[in-house]
């Protein structure tokens, strides 16, 4: 029998502290709060450092932005690679020849665009998506469930007065929601 302590190959080391730093990851990231900055003449956009913050926790160094409707308005979704990743690998169960999957893919897949974060925390948004959220100067930064959304600020605050307004109108409006 060998007393001598077992040795780890430095391969088995290091997919261990993968898989270890994999599990110790959330299941699904959580960006919380609002936050406004300025697009600058190039496009590009600082992340709020909140969400810096969290994809810093994942090792993410970029984001995929795509265009979006909510209430009606224009504007831009964004996650993390992975949340994406993860909802590309869940599409590709569906089948290809769903009508609904194919519209999907045409309005929301079809413009989606990967964005690195800079060493100065900004992404440059591509100019199509700019242009469809009717981004101009003031961005505001919203979370939502599944990744965080930007707005023109004039829009966003048309759409929170509106939310506002159908709560005060009608107290119980998110009674279905409730979990």
């Amino acid at each position: 029998m060998n007393d001598k302590p077992q040795q780890d190959n430095p391969g088995e080391r290091e997919h261990r502290s993968e898989t270890s730093r994999a599990s110790r990851r959330p299941l699904h990231v959580s960006f919380r709060g609002n936050c406004v900055h300025c697009v600058d003449d190039k496009g590009r956009v600082s992340l709020p450092s909140e969400f810096r913050k969290v994809l810093g926790e994942r090792e993410q160094r970029g984001v995929v932005l795509t265009n979006y409707l909510s209430e009606g308005a224009r504007c831009i979704e964004g996650f993390g690679l992975d949340a994406w990743e993860d909802f590309e690998a869940r599409l590709r169960d569906k089948s290809r020849f769903s009508s609904k999957l194919q519209r999907l893919e045409n309005f929301y897949l079809s413009r989606a665009s990967e964005c690195a974060i800079d060493s100065n925390g900004r992404i440059l948004v591509p100019s199509y998506l700019r242009a469809y959220a009717g981004l101009e100067r003031d961005v505001v930064f919203t979370s939502s469930i599944h990744g965080f959304r930007m707005w023109d600020k004039r829009v966003w605050d048309s759409i929170f007065e509106a939310s506002e307004q159908a709560l005060l109108e009608n107290p119980d409006l998110f009674a279905d929601v409730d979990i």
